[in-house]
């Protein structure tokens, strides 16, 4: 696509929230132009592909062959991420993925090869890339003006609102997410997006939910050092009556940090605020930002209504795929795989952790 006047020409794969949410939004932006709607569920795909005024399509092969479609939308849920990306790509299509890529890092590693390999391009969406407060931080720490990189900082601990009757929700169960720290994997993905390939990872989880909730751990900890010497800490925590949502990036000359419980980015220079900028440019985006950070965190389900901040998020996401399929920059191209590789490997810790554990206390009661 090297025309900008030349709608591109989208399928969304997923009918459900977020797939309705990108539908909505591709039929109100100019750059992009909804051809279909696929979904094994045909009354949800029927719905919302009369909404957008495109086909419908019942089987995820035949977005392939569609000659009508430059970009697939895949918003399914997460353990189908890699599969679908794959094929699209080995096909020559050009792919939007919702994050994670995959729920594991050899499939995520499997995406980026088959995209080597493809005439397609491969975008994930980490939409918190494209928030230009947070695009500012990106290209301040890149471009040197922070000096060298230090330390990285990132948070996302609030409780979670489960709707009654969703025990069988798949953003539940964590075989189909991959697990809370891949679903959320935010904060995560701009660590490494900014810093790189961590080279070592040492990870800890527990803090299990109650009875009658997703059988996962609650909290998660997470420390990465990089290959140039700097170190990161990422924290999630479903459980937390206290709400902390930031993101911070240090250097040896300034740090900045957004705040997205305040909708602020900060820059710090020793140790003083020497200037701050909006999450967004809307200060009603921001002020939706704040209202949103405030309430319990609610894994929307179909139909759900999005916020306005929300909203501004994807416009500002649809225009990095609109650049990136046009050939020009975008912030949605760089470490496609790097934080589910990152993120994998620390839930893998956890696990061998929790294994070796059981273990112990089974020889215990054997008296060995």
């Amino acid at each position: 696509m090297s025309h900008s006047h030349v709608p591109i020409r989208v399928a969304v794969l997923g009918s459900g929230f977020f797939g309705t949410t990108l539908a909505l939004a591709c039929r109100d932006d100019d750059a992009f132009e909804v051809t279909a709607i696929c979904d094994l569920d045909s009354t949800s795909a029927d719905e919302l592909a009369r909404r957008v005024g495109a086909r419908t399509l019942s089987d995820p092969s035949q977005l392939a062959a569609a000659a009508d479609v430059d970009l697939v939308m895949i918003a399914t849920p997460n353990h189908t991420h890699a599969a679908a990306t794959i094929a699209l790509l080995n096909a020559g299509k050009s792919v939007f993925v919702e994050k994670p890529l995959a729920i594991t890092g050899p499939d995520a590693l499997a995406a980026v090869e088959a995209a080597g390999r493809s005439t397609g391009l491969l975008l994930v969406g980490h939409v918190e890339r494209t928030m230009p407060g947070i695009k500012r931080m990106y290209h301040a720490a890149r471009s040197g003006e922070l000096g060298t990189l230090l330390e990285g900082y990132g948070s996302r601990s609030r409780l979670i609102h489960v709707p009654q009757g969703a025990d069988n929700w798949w953003k539940l169960d964590g075989a189909r997410t991959g697990g809370e720290l891949l679903h959320e994997i935010h904060e995560l993905d701009l660590l490494t997006w900014i810093l790189g390939d961590p080279v070592e990872i040492r990870a800890t989880a527990g803090a299990p939910r109650p009875a009658g909730g997703p059988p996962e751990d609650s909290v998660h900890k997470t420390t990465l050092k990089f290959a140039s010497g700097a170190v990161a800490y990422h924290e999630l925590s479903t459980s937390a009556h206290v709400a902390d949502w930031r993101f911070r990036i240090s250097g040896t000359l300034a740090a900045l940090e957004a705040n997205l419980r305040t909708g602020v980015v900060s820059q710090y220079t020793d140790g003083q605020v020497s200037a701050q900028w909006g999450i967004f440019d809307s200060e009603q985006a921001n002020a939706s930002l704040r209202d949103s950070a405030e309430r319990k965190q609610a894994y929307n389900a179909a139909g759900a209504t999005s916020p306005l901040w929300m909203q501004a998020a994807v416009e500002c996401e649809l225009a990095e795929i609109a650049a990136a399929m046009r050939g020009e920059e975008s912030v949605l191209i760089e470490a496609p795989a790097t934080a589910v590789v990152a993120g994998a490997e620390a839930m893998a810790q956890v696990a061998a952790a929790r294994q070796a554990a059981a273990h112990a206390a089974s020889d215990a009661l054997a008296g060995v």
